[in-house]
């Protein structure tokens, strides 16, 4: 037997032994989704202390859309509430009347971006913060909504460039919310307000 062919079934038999990186994708976005939900509770009538966010945190780049509204989020994934009205704070806040109403809740636009540095799998879910618990649902152009959005990066057209997802978050009512982002590196936690 050749050095080549000996070669090449070594190389075919480390190919059956290591998972692809699709299965080990798999594989965390598993432990992830499987992390506990872990959001604070508030009392009916108690305030909704909401998340401020940042206009510099992101950069203009022309496949972002949104990126002059505040964004929320300690990194490396953010979110943006694309209804938020266009104000002078970056609160956490917006109306739902201008939502259009999808599937009996209200379907906003939701951008989310991860840093150029980050590569990895992304789990998003969400609740209202009060007794009842209603389930925030996600959805990604072309899917209907779900319990929680998986996001995988790099997403963006070329190296060095901030990922990018246009997705939708459907909020069930009027409450107080909160989004919990999971990744290998961490968990975030973003509260916001409907109106």
């Amino acid at each position: 037997m050749s050095n080549r062919t000996f070669a090449f079934l070594i190389a075919m038999a480390l190919l059956t032994l290591v998972p692809s990186q699709k299965h080990l994708m798999a594989g965390k976005d598993s432990s992830l989704i499987q992390r506990p939900l872990n959001l604070p509770s508030i009392r009916s009538g108690d305030s909704c202390t909401i998340s401020v966010g940042s206009r510099a945190t992101v950069p203009n780049q022309q496949h972002i859309f949104a990126s002059a509204l505040p964004w929320f989020g300690a990194g490396p994934v953010y979110l943006a509430l694309a209804w938020k009205a266009i104000t002078d704070d970056d609160n956490a806040a917006f109306s739902l009347k201008p939502v259009p109403i999808s599937d009996g809740a209200r379907r906003a636009k939701t951008p989310w971006v991860s840093v150029p540095s980050f590569s990895g799998p992304i789990v998003i879910r969400g609740r209202a913060l009060d007794d009842s618990g209603r389930k925030l649902r996600f959805s990604k152009s072309g899917e209907g909504p779900s319990d929680s959005l998986q996001l995988q990066a790099p997403q963006a057209p070329s190296l060095g460039l901030w990922s990018f997802w246009p997705t939708s978050m459907w909020v069930p009512g009027p409450g107080c919310y909160g989004v919990q982002i999971d990744t290998p590196t961490g968990t975030d936690i973003v509260i916001f307000s409907a109106t």
